[in-house]
């Protein structure tokens, strides 16, 4: 079992910016939002290593250089892994390429549980692939995630669903969600339990919709919020229920450019504690309206508002434009190109990585093979970086990872901080070491054993 992810002390932060602005948007207030994202990136993300030598009598040896490697990340940087499931979807030397542009970047990976595409005849799921691929994923040391088991839209409720009574349907549901945190535990154990919650209708009234139009499950206006908690409590319950370990996140979009769709969401997540609903993140979506560059003020505000709730943040789907449309939402003018998208990216990373109540951030399509929206991807068609993946690359891989050369004192001991992860360590003259987790709130106080 991956250790549930929390969020890092609260600190009150400003807010980031990047490119050309359209319009005078106070850059004074954009260099602060920076400028504390960079301190809390620095106070937050980074700890005290202390590091002790001794020789195989356990006697403290001094000068010796020791190099120390970060190998991973505590933080949650991820994607999909749709595209591995169909094992046709590319050749032997594809796969292993996409494995390896995957891995270099994301220690997170998703995992499709649509219901119906999940189970399109009742009773066959596609449990066996997903199973395939989540134990690759888990072998690499990455995280996995289910989305999602619960979701009004037509993706989430096959068509065989609603032939069927309602108590019925229901029951269906509760086995479904019970079947898979249960059957999947200690390979899965990150799940968006619900999805679009506050977006949609409630599952009663889904049921109740013979139309198969994708537009009419959506609704932010017409469910009451003691509507939609009444059917979206009791799926956490059955899936705390079938894995006391997992982490269980609620999922929605809008929540940045929107504040409507925001505090309607922020309503249904505080309606959930107040019911004491085992909730343990919250997921916001960031790709919604879909051309818009959000101000570095939006997001910020957005992260300081759910800060006050207490739970951790996970921004769950990040896919901008790079085919040209133009960019919207009035902070910065242009089209989206390859590198405006790269530009966007290093700006919400930023902000993101540099705000302690966020634990995760998931770039949705991972190439342009199949990809959601297209030009949204982080690799081409022929599996080559784009832009925003070298910037993301840059800032994951080298800005913000430890990886030094130090020599202990007379006592036999350094000291230094570091990007909180997964570490490995050894003598310069030795080819293997020893490794050590470095992670926020716990002491990072190790010894290294010379061998005789």
């Amino acid at each position: 079992m991956y250790p549930r992810l929390m969020p890092l002390l609260p600190v009150f932060l400003t807010s980031l910016g990047a490119c050309t602005p359209a319009s005078a948007a106070a850059p004074e207030d954009e260099a602060a939002i920076f400028a504390q994202a960079e301190q809390n990136i620095v106070q937050y993300r980074q700890g005290d290593i202390h590091l002790r030598v001794v020789d195989a009598a356990g006697k403290p040896v001094a000068g010796v250089p020791v190099v120390i490697e970060q190998r991973t990340h505590q933080f949650r940087f991820g994607s999909i892994l749709f595209e591995l499931l169909d094992e046709q979807h590319f050749t032997p030397e594809q796969t292993a390429l996409f494995q390896e542009r995957f891995t270099q970047l994301f220690n997170l990976a998703v995992f499709p549980f649509y219901w119906d595409g999940y189970e399109p005849v009742p009773g066959c799921t596609e449990w066996q692939r997903n199973l395939r691929v989540a134990r690759w994923a888990r072998s690499q040391g990455i995280l996995c995630k289910g989305h999602p088991l619960a979701w009004t839209h037509i993706a989430g409720m096959p068509a065989w669903l609603r032939d069927l009574p309602p108590d019925t349907a229901t029951m269906l549901l509760r086995s479904r969600i019970v079947e898979n945190v249960k059957g999947f535990a200690g390979t899965i154990d990150l799940w968006d339990v619900v999805n679009e919650a506050s977006n949609t209708v409630t599952w009663d009234t889904a049921l109740r919709m013979p139309d198969r139009v994708e537009d009419a499950r959506y609704d932010d206006q017409g469910p009451t919020i003691q509507a939609i908690a009444d059917w979206v409590e009791p799926c956490y319950r059955w899936a705390h229920d079938s894995n006391p370990e997992a982490t269980l996140v609620l999922n929605d979009f809008g929540q940045i450019a929107r504040p409507a769709n925001r505090e309607r969401f922020f309503a249904l997540v505080q309606e959930l504690q107040r019911r004491g609903t085992p909730l343990h993140g919250i997921g916001l979506q960031a790709h919604e309206p879909r051309t818009e560059w959000f101000h570095p003020r939006k997001v910020w505000d957005t992260l300081e508002r759910y800060r006050t709730l207490g739970l951790p943040i996970h921004f769950t789907e990040f896919h901008p434009h790079s085919l040209g449309a133009p960019i919207t939402g009035g902070f910065k003018d242009g089209a989206w190109t390859e590198e405006n998208q790269a530009e966007f990216a290093r700006m919400m990373y930023t902000l993101a990585f540099g705000h302690p109540s966020v634990v995760s951030f998931t770039w949705w399509d991972f190439t342009e093979n199949d990809s959601y929206i297209k030009g949204s991807a982080l690799l081409n068609r022929d599996l080559s970086p784009k832009p925003a993946y070298r910037a993301i690359d840059e800032l994951i891989n080298h800005r913000w990872k430890t990886n030094t050369r130090l020599v202990t004192d007379a006592s036999g001991c350094l000291t230094l901080r570091g990007f909180f992860g997964d570490y490995a360590v050894r003598p310069e003259s030795a080819a293997s070491g020893s490794t050590f987790q470095h992670h926020a709130g716990t002491a990072s106080d190790w010894t290294l054993r010379l061998a005789p």
